[in-house]
């Protein structure tokens, strides 16, 4: 139940100034034409309307308008780009999106383990998909040194994450106890 209302509660000034600090300074700028170090640098004047545009956020649950337009910009691959496909697309979007993506991120990966079984191997900090075959070989050894009969079946992971709908999803939160604002 800890872990429920800590997914929910207001952000702290801490919390936030961390996810701040663990985006790359120097990356490319966001539309507004400014990136992280000129954040990390003006702290103490932004910070106070940072976090009241944080706290309308977790308040309201929509980031504020203007905030999580993407801009699209082309950063050439190559020198003295001429065609297209010497561009590679990328999307600059506002800082605010992207610390409260980052925040989030923090607090439900501090969840995770909880809900997530032993048994999932793949996509997951610390567990790789190779202790999967691992696990299947030791399984199909047991079978056969038992005499016993069995089934295995393989499943193509990308097509099973590729597919999960996202009312399954909401309605698997729901089943599991998740707070309804960290829902929606």
């Amino acid at each position: 139940m800890s872990d429920n209302l800590r997914l929910v509660e207001g952000f702290s000034e801490t919390e936030v100034r961390d996810a701040v600090w663990q985006c790359e300074g120097s990356k490319s700028p966001e539309p507004d034409g400014f990136n992280f170090n000129f954040l990390k640098k003006g702290w103490e004047v932004v910070k106070d309307d940072f976090l009241q545009a944080m706290n309308l956020f977790h308040e309201t649950g929509h980031i504020p308008k203007g905030c999580n337009a993407p801009f699209i910009a082309l950063v050439p691959k190559v020198r003295n780009p001429v065609v297209l496909d010497h561009f590679r697309p990328i999307s600059l979007v506002g800082a605010l999106y992207k610390v409260i993506s980052k925040v989030l991120g923090e607090r439900i990966k501090k969840v995770l383990p909880t809900v997530i079984d032993d048994c999932q191997s793949a996509f997951l900090k610390n567990r790789g998909i190779l202790d999967s075959v691992l696990m299947a070989n030791e399984v199909i050894e047991d079978i056969r040194r038992r005499g016993q009969s069995g089934l295995c079946l393989k499943v193509d992971f990308e097509k099973a994450y590729d597919s999960v709908r996202w009312e399954f999803l909401y309605d698997m939160m729901r089943k599991m106890g998740f707070h309804m604002k960290w829902i929606s």
